[in-house]
C-alpha cells in the first residue's frame, strides 16, 4: 500500500470546527445556571408537578447532551485530515 500523505485541514473548516467549540462551550455555560435552579427549585417543591418537571428536565439534559456530542463529533470530523479534500479541483466525486 503506498503511503499517501496526510492532507492540510483547509481555513473554512478549521473555521467550522472553531464554531462547533464556540458552540459547545456556550451550551455548557448556558446549562450551569439551569441545573443551579433546577437544583433550588426542586429542594422546595414537593409533590407530583415537581417529580413531572424532574423527568422532563432529565429528559431535556439527556436530549442537551446528544446535540452536543454531535456537535463534538462533527468537529472532530471537519478537523479530521483523513476526510478533508479539495473538492474545488477534483469535484464532489474525488474524479
Amino acid at each position: 500500500m503506498d503511503f499517501v500523505p496526510p492532507r492540510a485541514v483547509p481555513a473554512d473548516l478549521r473555521r467550522a470546527a472553531d464554531h462547533f467549540a464556540w458552540a459547545i462551550d456556550s451550551a455548557h455555560a448556558c446549562l450551569r445556571p439551569v441545573n443551579s435552579d433546577m437544583a433550588v427549585l426542586q429542594a422546595s417543591w414537593r409533590g407530583e408537578g415537581s417529580v413531572r418537571l424532574g423527568q422532563a428536565m432529565n429528559d431535556w439534559e439527556r436530549q442537551f447532551d446528544a446535540i452536543l456530542t454531535h456537535l463534538g463529533e462533527l468537529r472532530d470530523l471537519v478537523t479530521n485530515p483523513r476526510y478533508c479534500s479539495n473538492e474545488r479541483s477534483t469535484g464532489p466525486s474525488g474524479r
